[in-house]
């Protein structure tokens, strides 16, 4: 078992990971090895399970209760976790935040503040694990301390993530596979982000989609932004290649 700190063992990581390892060995591998230096006391692995929701595949440093009674999450439940798997995007907060950023979470404010009293007020992470551009997982981890979340650090994070989506999209893993629609349940568009996005296909402009589908013009560039964050693009062409990849909107070729 990995047992060193430090994105020094990143080598090391990336060859446990080729020997088959099970979730639960993965996140131990993970808390003594790329996220010790961050002062990870608990970390858990997110895949999707049902339509709409994720599920606990593995953990380490949790309590039995604790890990029970959040082994299954709900997309339609705002929370960091839901959020970075919906729009594909790191959420690091320290736990004091998270009933303030997240309301729909204070039914279970006592989890919250008994959370900060074994582990006091540190970050709480979830960063997406993607596979070819759609979001495949999520790993979750709990820090012991307020960390300077500099750009070394979230290329750790960064580097973690493809770590484990190469992992977790092997075959030889036995996770990816059987919930391939779900996946696509979460990349999916609003219908407006969908008109929006076939007008843009056919070579149309701002002006012309505001005026064809009767948003102003900045409703259209905001939409479009929304876009391209959710597809992980930067640019209007780019989020037509994209969707039409993932068969989020029709083909118009």
């Amino acid at each position: 078992m990995l047992n060193t700190n430090g994105s020094s063992t990143f080598p090391r990581f990336l060859q446990f990971l080729t020997t088959s390892p099970s979730p639960d060995e993965v996140t131990l591998a993970a808390s003594r090895g790329p996220l010790a230096q961050f002062g990870c006391t608990v970390v858990s692995l997110w895949s999707p399970g049902a339509a709409g929701e994720l599920v606990s595949i593995g953990e380490c440093g949790l309590e039995g209760f604790y890990a029970e009674r959040y082994s299954r999450m709900s997309l339609t439940v705002p929370s960091g976790l839901s959020e970075a798997f919906i729009n594909s995007a790191t959420i690091v907060l320290p736990l004091s935040e998270v009933i303030r950023q997240y309301p729909a979470l204070s039914f279970d404010k006592d989890y919250w503040d008994r959370a900060i009293e074994i582990n006091g007020d540190g970050d709480l992470a979830h960063v997406p694990i993607l596979a070819n551009g759609i979001p495949i997982g999520v790993i979750s981890f709990l820090c012991d301390r307020i960390n300077d979340w500099n750009p070394r650090a979230s290329a750790v994070l960064d580097g973690l993530a493809a770590a484990l989506g190469l992992w977790m999209s092997n075959p030889a893993s036995k996770i990816v596979g059987a919930h391939v629609n779900d996946l696509h349940e979460g990349l999916s568009l609003t219908p407006r982000q969908i008109e929006i996005l076939d007008l843009v296909q056919q070579g149309k402009s701002n002006t012309y989609i505001s005026a064809r589908l009767g948003f102003s013009q900045s409703t259209v560039k905001q939409e479009l932004q929304r876009v391209m964050k959710r597809l992980r693009v930067n640019d209007r062409a780019a989020a037509v290649n994209r969707a039409s990849e993932l068969q989020l909107i029709p083909s118009r070729h």
